[in-house]
């Protein structure tokens, strides 16, 4: 390794080893009490499974839950073209990990070790990868110079940039030269993605827009079986009109749950099924709707219990991985982290694949491209808060042609934006090819 090589290792070692110094009291609190927390301690300290020699291997990194499924149809088509590559995963969450091994069963799944040398070079010796895909962007300094050193090569699938991680990854390859040497590709989501990854300073002949890999992961139709499962243990009544909140944050709950009390005096038999992002939260949540008065019921209680859900509660869906077949039971679907700060926004195609009217926040900054093409079609209502919410609920509710009509545009946005894995298959092919 170059003296600037040793000497940066050195430097963010330090800058690691302070903040977690910083970050220790909260973290011992939290231990004991949170379950995310205690997962894959010793994974991410290095100890990733310790995997054979002499077979071609295939690292793909995925975030947290809602990049779990970005790679899937880019997963099964290297499964059928590259059955000699062995394929693992890793996460940076306990729920990741868990739906990772329920979408890629039989597949390693593992922790990301923390960005310090010594765990990112003793996670590459275990698991000795010969190329690593990183979905979206989880650019680590640290881990991106151990992949340099070892000649690992690494790419980005699905790239997507926003202007604060421009910002930062432009000024940390000022710091550090070296941040983009271990990319070779780079297939970004959307042309602005390309720009912005060009603006950080990545090279332009290795950056690719062939579209976001989302759309082709989305469900078209879920299992009717399942599907007809949860209606049964709602109780939803077959005409009953439903909202089902999607990848809610805090603070959201409370807002949803005020307009769906609106909404009742006059859809008496409307029912709302809420869906927090972090399934952690549902206590939380579950407490914060029964202390203004709602009859509030989490599903594995019904599961548990063998009862159906009273006509008047509202359910708190607190599994993993059923989000889309309680989109699928949806009348009007909401798509939450887009009222409440930050904001930010998720994944409002889930809903928009399965043909259901789009509800959102304002605050939807991290998916802007998929906001832009729903919204030239005019698949997507934006509300900005209770009030809104509730009079823009009210008006389809009164117009069920509104509703179709919005569900068939959003499902079409989604039609006519699929094909990006065949673009990736291109250049993840020549990748493992080199």
């Amino acid at each position: 390794m170059s003296p600037e090589g040793l000497i940066m290792k050195w430097v963010f070692n330090c800058i690691y080893g302070a903040a977690g110094a910083m970050l220790l009291p909260y973290w011992l609190w939290k231990l004991p009490r949170a379950r995310r927390y205690r997962a894959g301690i010793w994974e991410r300290l290095g100890h990733s499974p310790r995997l054979p020699a002499g077979q071609k291997r295939l690292w793909i990194h995925c975030a947290s839950v809602g990049e779990a499924s970005v790679p899937r149809r880019l997963v099964a088509r290297l499964e059928t073209l590259r059955p000699e590559w062995e394929i693992v995963f890793s996460t940076n969450t306990d729920t990741g990990a868990e739906r990772l091994r329920h979408l890629y069963p039989g597949s390693v799944v593992f922790y990301m070790p923390l960005d310090f040398s010594f765990c990112v070079e003793k996670a590459l010796e275990r698991t000795r990868p010969d190329v690593v895909l990183l979905v979206e962007l989880e650019v680590w300094p640290g881990f991106m110079e151990a992949c340099r050193a070892r000649r690992v090569p690494v790419g980005i699938i699905n790239g997507r940039i926003g202007e604060r991680s421009r910002r930062m990854l432009g000024a940390l390859r000022r710091f550090r030269s070296s941040l983009w040497d271990a990319v070779s590709i780079c297939c970004a989501r959307s042309p602005d993605d390309a720009a912005g990854f060009e603006s950080a300073g990545m090279p332009a002949e290795r950056i690719h827009c062939c579209g976001s890999l989302k759309y082709d992961a989305l469900k078209l139709e879920v299992d009717s079986e399942r599907k007809r499962y949860l209606a049964r243990l709602f109780n939803l009544v077959s005409e009953a009109p439903v909202i089902v909140a999607g990848s809610t944050h805090e603070g959201e709950e409370v807002i949803l749950a005020s307009a769906y009390r609106d909404l009742k005096i006059r859809h008496r038999d409307l029912r709302l099924i809420v869906a927090p992002r972090h399934v952690e939260r549902a206590s939380a949540v579950v407490s914060a709707l029964e202390a203004r008065g709602f009859s509030v019921l989490r599903k594995t209680t019904l599961q548990s219990t063998h009862q159906s859900a009273p006509e008047d509660s509202i359910i708190v869906l607190d599994t993993i991985g059923e989000l889309s077949i309680c989109y699928s039971l949806a009348t009007i679907a909401f798509v939450g982290r887009s009222l409440a700060p930050p904001g930010g926004g998720q994944n409002m195609m889930e809903p928009a694949a399965l043909g259901k009217p789009v509800l959102v926040g304002p605050l939807t900054g991290n998916f802007r491209p998929e906001m832009e093409l729903l919204e030239k079609s005019q698949a997507v209502v934006t509300v900005r808060g209770r009030a809104e919410l509730a009079r823009q609920a009210d008006r389809l509710l009164d117009h069920p042609e509104q509703v179709r009509r919005l569900g068939e545009a959003a499902r079409g946005v989604i039609l006519r934006s699929q094909g990006a894995t065949e673009c990736v298959l291109e250049h993840v092919g020549r990748l493992l090819d080199n």
